[in-house]
């Protein structure tokens, strides 16, 4: 029998006991870490693939979060922000898998076991491996049958942001979240940034009151970043002067997303090939990132305040592409905020995040005429779901 979720007769194991344990220096808010054993000199690292079950959207923003005090103040329309259940495919029970973060140098071995209902293998995207490590079920390997277990190992020369995603059956199971970040930073400790963030680029399709994405559909309706739609996503921070560096990922099945950024002019510095030469960086605050590849940005911030940053593709920073009445929407999908304090300040997000603390709320309303924009409160020091990934070597 053909199970399009998963199959009740294999057991859901969970994660292995290094996910989210690692000490890197790359953010990927929602997504966990990925930590190592050491066998001699390799670096070993365990990834179940398996059915999860993840809310996409968590519901409305708390009352006086920096997103709640958004909607309001543009006088967004209510209930718009229906929680989002769906039952999709992912690594270590997270979609996207976990970071795996390592050295220009280092020898790894990964081993995959398959919980799926189906065969599955794992490709190195963008990484230069010996042909019987690249990955792709029934060509350069057998594939992962569902219960089985299988040991990629190979040394890694090159330096960037790269990805892991399944090469079996990949319309399907691509489309059905199967991918995370694989990050090499060099060996002689170069390219250092204050701020080191991933961030990974999904779009489903999913039909009205249906958990399942329908994997057959070119026309998606959900988006997020890192497994996340807004206004669900995290609030990133920083401070004015501090070096950012953002990576962008996209395995979307159809859509390039162009990734705008407001209040500032970065340099493009990577792409899934690797670290761009200087010379040839090229200057701009909107990135076009097409399906399967990869784009490395760098700026810092010199003006504080609340930054936008959005796919500008606007049909995809709405969710479910909700039909009539089209009033004021409140955002969503591939859409997150920077937190910006001045040079020196904390740079501790004082709103909380997507789901933070109460606080004061500006003088507007849903209904409200001429509402106030949203007001920075600087007077809260909670935190929200960071979820900021950390990976490297236990």
């Amino acid at each position: 029998m053909l199970y399009p979720w998963r199959d009740p007769k294999i057991a859901l194991t969970p994660p292995p006991p290094l996910t989210g344990k690692g000490t890197g220096v790359v953010q990927s808010p929602h997504v966990p870490s990925l930590g190592y054993e050491m066998d001699g000199q390799v670096k070993v690292f365990r990834l179940t693939a398996q059915p999860v079950e993840r809310l996409l959207l968590d519901g409305p923003p708390a009352p006086g979060s920096l997103w709640d005090r958004w909607h309001k103040a543009k006088g967004a329309m209510h209930g718009m922000d229906v929680p989002k259940k769906v039952k999709i495919w992912g690594f270590n029970g997270s979609v996207p898998g976990p970071t795996i973060e390592l050295i220009q140098g280092d020898r790894v071995r990964v081993i995959v076991k398959n919980e799926l209902p189906e065969a599955t293998s794992i490709h190195w995207h963008g990484l230069e491996v010996p042909n019987d490590q690249d990955g792709v079920g029934g060509l350069t390997q057998p594939p992962i049958r569902p219960g089985q277990t299988y040991t990629y190992e190979f040394t890694v020369h090159q330096v960037g942001t790269f990805m892991y995603h399944s090469s079996f059956n990949e319309k399907k199971q691509v489309g059905m979240g199967l991918g995370g970040f694989f990050i090499v930073h060099p060996s002689d400790g170069s390219r250092r940034v204050d701020r080191d963030i991933a961030i990974l680029l999904q779009e489903w399709h999913f039909l009205p009151g249906n958990e399942y994405v329908d994997v057959t559909s070119t026309d998606p309706n959900w988006f997020t970043m890192n497994g996340k739609s807004a206004p669900s996503t995290d609030v990133l921070t920083a401070a004015v002067g501090e070096t950012v560096r953002l990576r962008f990922a996209n395995l979307s099945n159809m859509h390039a997303h162009p990734i705008h950024l407001h209040g500032v002019t970065w340099r493009v510095t990577g792409t899934e090939g690797g670290p761009i030469p200087e010379s040839a960086q090229w200057p701009g605050n909107t990135v076009n990132v097409s399906p399967g590849a990869v784009r490395d940005v760098e700026f810092t911030f010199t003006q504080p305040g609340y930054w936008h940053m959005h796919c500008h593709k606007l049909h995809h920073v709405v969710n479910a592409h909700a039909p009539v009445p089209m009033a004021v929407m409140p955002m969503g999908g591939m859409t997150m905020l920077f937190d910006v304090r001045p040079a020196g300040a904390s740079a501790t997000p004082a709103h909380g995040g997507a789901h933070a603390p109460a606080a004061p709320k500006p003088d507007a309303s849903h209904g409200g005429h001429n509402p106030a924009p949203a007001q920075p409160d600087h007077s809260q020091t909670g935190h929200g779901q960071s979820g900021h990934g950390q990976t490297g070597g236990q």
